[in-house]
């Protein structure tokens, strides 16, 4: 019997992805032991809700590709079926077995990283994807929040803005979901329940939605476009993000097929040279990578050696 397949939560960065999935968890989606998730942190005190050995993953899975989560590389159609990624595919199914048990047991399960948004192929040759939940903010709070966290200027953040939208649209276009970051605020109930259809779940009773509201802190509500205005505002990435949030009914139709489709696979990329650092990072995590597979090659030896000890046998 095969799995009944997973949710995603992606989205950009700062966007709310975090609360999402904390709402899927209320529904009833399991998103694995909970010692497995990132404990939180001084930009996220409500809890991350993200898989540490996922997060780890993805970063690495970017580096190996010569991006970051806030440099993506270019990702051209067919890029996760390369041979050469046959080691994170094998790493990926081991986080997935470890996380949710054996694919025929499992419930239906989730798990959230923003970067799934750009890698959700890589997952789907892992495991069946049934559906995503597209977590979308004002682009104008996202890179205001960037800029304080990362000293991102606006214009790259609306462009990783746009690409990662795009990029999480392209990869699921028949079951994805957008949910605005502020509906969870404005009208939490009515949002799970368009949530919960979407994903074919029980709609929440008020102890669900009660739990959920409990859950939703207001003063971590940061930087409203109200509070956000810059001096990148006649950027031309700043208003191309603009143009598709399309004031909260986000329209990815306002582009051309060709140019969305272009930033989806970031085929248009910032203007800034990270060649060589993007070589060296691949670089980098191609040996990191060798490590590990040492070392797990030697952990396997050395308890075979044990096993023969044991029964008696020489080395």
């Amino acid at each position: 019997m095969s799995p009944p397949g997973a949710v995603c939560v992606t989205g950009m960065h700062r966007s709310g992805t975090s609360f999402a999935a904390r709402a899927l968890d209320l529904l009833g989606v399991s998103f694995g032991d909970p010692a497995l998730l990132m404990q939180p942190g001084p930009d996220n005190e409500a809890g991350y809700w993200e898989n540490s050995s996922i997060k780890e993953l993805d970063n690495d899975l970017l580096a190996h590709l010569g991006g970051s989560w806030d440099s993506p590389p270019a990702l051209d159609p067919g890029w996760a079926d390369e041979p050469a990624l046959e080691e994170f595919h094998v790493r990926g199914a081991e986080i997935l077995e470890a996380t949710f048990g054996p694919a025929e047991r499992r419930p239906v399960v989730g798990w959230k990283d923003p970067r799934l948004s750009l890698l959700l192929p890589f997952w789907r040759r892992l495991t069946p994807i049934a559906a995503t939940i597209v977590l979308v903010r004002n682009p104008a709070e996202v890179a205001a929040s960037l800029w304080k966290r990362n000293s991102i200027r606006p214009p790259q953040a609306c462009l990783l803005w746009l690409r990662y939208l795009l990029a999480a649209v392209d990869s699921d276009p028949d079951r994805h979901l957008i949910v605005d970051h502020a509906a969870f605020f404005d009208d939490p109930g009515g949002t799970l329940v368009t949530m919960a259809d979407h994903l074919s779940l029980a709609r929440p009773d008020e102890k669900v939605v009660g739990a959920v509201t409990a859950h939703l802190d207001p003063s971590l509500r940061h930087h409203l476009a109200s509070n956000s205005a810059g001096n990148d505002d006649d950027n031309p990435l700043v208003q191309l993000a603009e143009s598709v949030w399309n004031g909260g009914a986000v329209t990815t139709e306002v582009l051309p097929a060709v140019v969305g489709r272009a930033i989806a696979h970031g085929w248009l990329r910032p203007p800034v040279d990270t060649e060589a650092f993007d070589h060296a990072r691949a670089r980098n995590v191609d040996l990191t990578e060798l490590l590990r597979r040492r070392s797990r090659e030697r952990t396997r030896s050395e308890q075979a050696d044990a096993e023969r000890l044991e029964a008696g046998e020489e080395l």
